[in-house]
């Protein structure tokens, strides 16, 4: 037989190691699936501190039993720096979807609808949608170029910046696509970066000459104060006098009454616009307080009951840091260090989800 030239050697080895790793990695390929992760203990640790799966990756814990003892439908999303947590209480199932951290440290939205989930960052970075079971995908269209998203009137759109730096927002489309909706937001009044959601699917504006609702045809003034808290049904207001004498007040939106919550003192300072229970009976208000601390009051609209949470929040906390669950019965809030907390609306007392989350800086609900 030949012997083989010298220099042969190591390259035949280097072949054979090769072809050995290609070997095991098909058949790696058919490994059965890794089995679900086992249930864990109802008790709620602090939030996880450690990096999530690469981005796309989709992992669902199944606890067995329904958490804080929720039996409808409706369920809770939570954003992080790179995951996306969605929480279907009452099927006690968790499903974590990982996502690229977007490129910047300014304000990002999150906007949940039927079976997808945004997040788009205010700048000019790329934004994400996180359809139900798929790995997440850039946000086009006219979701692309720059934030903010808010929720739309239905489970099927948001808003989101007109094209051409145009003073609108435009109704679109989770995969970007417009309607014929928009509305025109003056840049006097801030333009689209000054808008919040009003509570019931469109627009809040903060401008000159106090506070407005926008809908697509046209703004209209809700006070020439300003809204402490927005929902389905009401208005809480701070209504000043020529003196600077100011008064919570209760507005029906429907009807337009107004009522005077005269006992009621509320700081002037506030960061973000609160929200009021779908019911209707109780606004949670964002308050700097003495010190620099943001706190969130409960208060009862029948009567100007306030009762002061003792939950801290972050310092500077984006648009969706707490959420009311559709039958008013449990305010959710993203506080300081990322922790979940569940409030009971009712009581302010706070409970354990009885789940492990990792720290989260928003929250919302999907509708049943």
């Amino acid at each position: 037989m030949r012997r083989l030239p010298r220099w042969a050697v190591p390259l035949l080895i280097l072949l054979l190691v090769a072809g050995a790793a290609v070997i095991a990695r098909r058949a790696g390929d058919h490994h059965p699936p890794v089995a679900a992760p086992p249930s864990r203990s109802p008790a709620q640790p602090p939030a996880l501190d450690t990096p999530e799966p690469s981005a796309g990756t989709i992992t669902t814990e199944e606890l067995g039993h329904p958490l804080l003892g929720v039996t409808d439908g409706w369920e809770l999303f939570g954003r992080g720096a790179d995951t996306v947590v969605r929480i279907e209480l009452a099927r006690g199932r968790i499903t974590r979807t990982s996502v690229t951290p977007p490129n910047s440290s300014g304000p990002v939205s999150f906007v949940v609808g039927r079976n997808w989930a945004v997040v788009r960052p205010l700048d000019a970075v790329p934004g994400v949608v996180v359809q139900d079971g798929q790995p997440p995908g850039r946000v086009a269209g006219s979701l692309g170029p720059s934030g903010p998203a808010l929720p739309g009137p239905d489970p099927d759109h948001l808003w989101a910046p007109a094209p051409d730096n145009a003073p609108a927002l435009n109704l679109v489309g989770p995969d970007g696509a417009p309607t014929r909706l928009s509305v025109a937001v003056p840049d006097t009044l801030g333009g689209p970066g000054g808008a919040e959601p009003d509570g019931t699917g469109y627009l809040l504006v903060h401008g000159i000459g106090g506070v407005y609702l926008g809908k697509p045809d046209g703004l209209r003034r809700i006070t020439t104060g300003d809204v402490l808290a927005a929902g389905p049904s009401r208005w809480l207001t701070l209504e000043c006098d020529d003196q600077h004498h100011c008064t919570p007040t209760v507005i029906d939106r429907k009807t337009g009454a107004r009522r005077a919550l005269s006992r009621l003192s509320v700081g002037a300072a506030r960061a973000l616009t609160g929200l009021i229970s779908p019911d209707g009976a109780i606004a949670a208000v964002y308050e700097n307080e003495p010190g620099g601390n943001l706190r969130v009051h409960l208060i009862r609209l029948s009567n100007g009951d306030d009762r002061r949470l003792d939950v801290s929040l972050a310092q500077y906390p984006d648009v969706g840091s707490m959420v009311w669950s559709p039958d008013s019965r449990w305010l959710f809030l993203a506080g300081d260090g990322g922790r979940l907390f569940p409030i009971e609306g009712a009581t302010g007392d706070v409970h354990d989800l009885g789940a492990q989350l990792p720290r989260l800086s928003h929250v919302a609900i999907r509708p049943v």
